[in-house]
């Protein structure tokens, strides 16, 4: 599933790539060339409120758990980017990054992926 939000986002200039997310329990498959890369998953908590539910989640990348039970509103609160920088070796072609839900719905708004 998709959300959008208009809101202003902190901690970015570009507001628009986090104002957009995906939820849900889903994965990507990117083909890339093998070889090194930086993975930029970029957060930002647009739909959590005080006194919700909470959002926590983890992310596996090439089958590897690289982030663990993240709580965005816990960690940074809603309407602030927040960035993780993942180092990455792919020898298959095909990058695989997983997002799983613990609590709620796992998100993410947007990746990079930069050739290292």
């Amino acid at each position: 599933s998709t959300y959008k939000t208009t809101a202003a986002i902190e901690g970015t200039e570009d507001d628009t790539l986090y104002q957009t997310e995906r939820w849900g329990n889903f994965s990507y498959n990117i083909a890339v060339p093998n070889g090194t890369y930086v993975v930029t998953l970029k957060f930002a908590e647009t739909y959590a409120y005080a006194g919700w539910k909470s959002r926590i989640f983890d992310v596996k990348n090439e089958g590897q758990e690289v982030v663990s039970n993240l709580d965005l509103y816990s960690l940074v609160g809603r309407y602030k980017a927040h960035d993780v920088k993942i180092p990455t070796t792919v020898t298959d072609g095909t990058l695989t990054l997983e997002f799983r839900a613990d609590v709620g719905s796992a998100k993410v708004n947007a990746i990079l992926v930069e050739k290292n």
